[in-house]
């Protein structure tokens, strides 16, 4: 007797266990705990594929993961899209768990210094810009993901334009990205956030330019090996690249945050 498989309706070909059209198994039981444990432990321990494998990799091969991804081994690794919005969803979730709602009276109270202004005009001017800066704050944490979506294909537009030669193009320099900029996010929100927490803000300033030295430093590596390109120039470029990357995305976020924060962009956002 034939059997029809249950998810693209094409016969399976006798004494067969997969679907020689689609691959899923011949022979399906009812859903159970089990199924959904298992698949979940396998989506992220799989010896060959799975996240763990992945971080490992990424730690280890840097840029060589990406690299063999793009050249062809796409199943050795785990899909980098996937691997990103993982990270992303971490990452917004541990930043809004340390972001609390704001008032006019909690910046008051922050800034009481704002009290003693006499002229009223003056004294609500600088009470809005302290309000435009904690909705700044609040809306990376909360939103971060959306600004490492709109930062993932910027970085990868500029590593494009320097590495025009190198014989990929834009879309695996983003697939690249993906990898590289998952990476060194993940390492900020289970490495740096904690050690923020743990000596709270007097070193917040020296965490954070530890973690640009470590970006700068795992980008430039990561490329070097995506690049393959196994010269001394090739170090430097990959170092100098990295450093342009990195300096023009802060100064363009830096910007805008100041931009919105000194006047609400001209007063079209409040």
């Amino acid at each position: 007797m034939h059997s029809i498989c249950s998810n693209c309706d094409q016969e399976i070909i006798p004494g067969r266990h997969f679907c020689s059209n689609c691959g899923q198994k011949a022979h399906l039981h009812r859903l159970s705990w089990h199924d959904v444990t298992h698949d979940a432990i396998h989506y992220f321990t799989h010896a060959d594929k799975g996240v763990f494998h992945l971080l490992i990799q990424l730690a280890t091969k840097t840029g060589t993961v990406a690299r063999e991804f793009v050249q062809g081994k796409r199943k050795k690794y785990f899909p980098p899209f996937n691997f990103f919005l993982i990270v992303a969803a971490i990452y917004v979730f541990v930043f809004t768990l340390n972001t609390k709602p704001f008032t006019s009276k909690d910046v008051l109270q922050s800034h009481p210094e704002l009290n003693k202004i006499t002229d009223l005009k003056k004294r609500e001017h600088m009470l809005h810009i302290y309000e435009r800066s904690s909705k700044a704050m609040v809306f990376m944490n909360k939103h971060s993901n959306t600004v490492a979506m709109l930062a993932l294909p910027f970085i990868a537009a500029i590593f494009w334009l320097f590495y025009r030669r190198a014989g990929y193009n834009y879309i695996e320099h983003l697939v690249a990205n993906m990898y590289m900029s998952g990476f060194t996010l993940l390492c900020q929100v289970i490495v740096f956030v904690p050690l923020g927490l743990l000596f709270k803000s007097k070193n917040s300033n020296y965490l954070l330019s530890a973690f640009f030295i470590f970006q700068l430093i795992y980008f430039s590596v990561f490329y070097y090996f995506f690049i393959n390109n196994g010269t001394k120039p090739g170090r430097i470029k990959a170092f100098l690249v990295s450093v342009f990357v990195i300096v023009i995305w802060v100064i363009l976020t830096a910007t805008l945050i100041r931009l919105y924060i000194s006047n609400g962009f001209w007063g079209l956002m409040q």
